[in-house]
């Protein structure tokens, strides 16, 4: 049988606990295309009750394009999936980024993005992310995974990222621990869903400028997001970006 990918195995897994629907608006990236002419895979957006987006990222790189971040491998594609919440609720969004590359790496990082400051919020971080802390360490020392350092991703990474971030290199045929993590992601996120009051406007507000930045400062720093710029264009990738914020 064959595999789901992950943006499809997490819809899947997200939609067991909260109800969703196709977003329109989006057609104009459900297809595209790479500057060349080739297929380019595509984004479909997802909405529910206090969810603002769901989006799942299939994108295709034709006959393969050199990843900088990678020594110049060749990537193949990059899959995606990222919930973003209505930012009137204590909700962070959750997101895995991942590249295929042509020589059966896997790479991916996945991490929580917070709109509020952990710090400020010691019963937040001790209810929730304590708890994940056994999750976290099982897969930072999984034998399936080749764990990337820190002191390799760019300074606005190490800037914004929570206790839960997780980066590391694996192999196609691993994929299946890739989705174990997501399943227990998921499983905290819906735990923090489900118990989530709704906020002030101020507290909304304050959200959304924080993540806005964060976002903001990866359009211009990330590196994948540079090689999809190069290979499907500037129009094509401000569509992505709209997707995405």
């Amino acid at each position: 049988m064959e595999t789901k990918s992950l943006p499809e195995f997490c819809l899947e897994q997200l939609s067991k606990e909260v109800r969703l629907q196709r977003t329109p608006g989006f057609d104009d990236i459900e297809h595209v295309k790479l500057l060349t002419g080739e297929d380019g895979g595509g984004i479909k957006i997802y909405g529910g009750e206090r969810i603002e987006k769901v989006t799942l990222v299939d994108l295709k790189f034709g006959r393969g394009v050199p990843i900088p971040s990678q020594g110049n491998r060749i990537g193949m594609g990059s899959e995606l999936f990222q919930i973003i919440p209505d930012f009137s609720y204590k909700i962070p969004i959750w997101g895995i980024n991942t590249v295929i590359m042509q020589d059966g790496a896997y790479t991916f990082d996945t991490d929580f993005s917070f709109g509020f400051d952990l710090v400020m919020d010691y019963e937040f971080t001790m209810k929730y992310l304590e708890p994940f802390n056994e999750v976290y360490k099982k897969y930072c020392g999984h034998r399936d995974f080749k764990r990337v350092f820190l002191d390799e991703t760019t300074t606005w990474v190490r800037a914004y990222i929570s206790p839960a971030f997780i980066i590391a290199e694996t192999t196609g045929d691993k994929r299946e621990t890739v989705y174990e993590l997501c399943s227990e992601f998921i499983k905290l996120w819906v735990k923090i869903y489900r118990e989530a009051d709704r906020k002030d406007e101020t507290f909304k507000e304050n959200q959304k400028k924080r993540i806005h930045s964060q976002y903001y400062g990866m359009k211009d720093t990330d590196r994948v997001a540079q090689v999809i710029l190069k290979i499907f264009g500037q129009e094509t990738f401000s569509k992505f970006f709209k997707a995405f914020v």
